[in-house]
This record gives C-alpha cells, sequence and structure tokens, in this order.
C-alpha cells in the first residue's frame, strides 16, 4: 500500500513540475518579448547561478564530509 502512495505522490510531483516549467517558460517569454533582458542574458544569468549553486553544494558536501569525518574518528578513538 505505501508503495501505491508512492507512485501518487510521484506522480503529483511531475504534474506540479511540469505546471511551474510551463509557468516559468511562460513568464521568460513575455519578459523576453518586453524588453526586460534577452535570451543570451539570461543564459548567462542561468551559467552564473550554476556555477555559484555547484560550488556552494560542493563546499557544504566538504564541510560535512569533515565534520561527519570528525565525529567518526572520535568514536572510535572512545572505542579504544
Amino acid at each position: 500500500m505505501k508503495e501505491v502512495h508512492l507512485h501518487a505522490k510521484l506522480a503529483d510531483m511531475q504534474e506540479v513540475d511540469y505546471h511551474n516549467t510551463l509557468v516559468l517558460h511562460a513568464l521568460t517569454e513575455v519578459l523576453i518579448e518586453k524588453g526586460f533582458f534577452t535570451k543570451d542574458e539570461l543564459s548567462r544569468k542561468m551559467v552564473e547561478l550554476d556555477s555559484q549553486l555547484t560550488f556552494q553544494i560542493e563546499t557544504y558536501t566538504r564541510i560535512s564530509d569533515r565534520l561527519l569525518n570528525g565525529v567518526n574518528q572520535e568514536k572510535s578513538l572512545s572505542l579504544d
């Protein structure tokens, strides 16, 4: 029964994701048509944000790994 609920939730998430993507695409097209920005400007900003987010994720991952390794080392020392 839990598996059925999981599949239903995934289907709902896909529908919401599709809807959000459609709205975002429409909004972007309208803003470009009205001259607020160009597709090139949007592409550059996407690359910039992707780079920043990738850096942040990698940084947080390294910090988490170091913290977890420190905790694991402390546990092994206390068991000795």
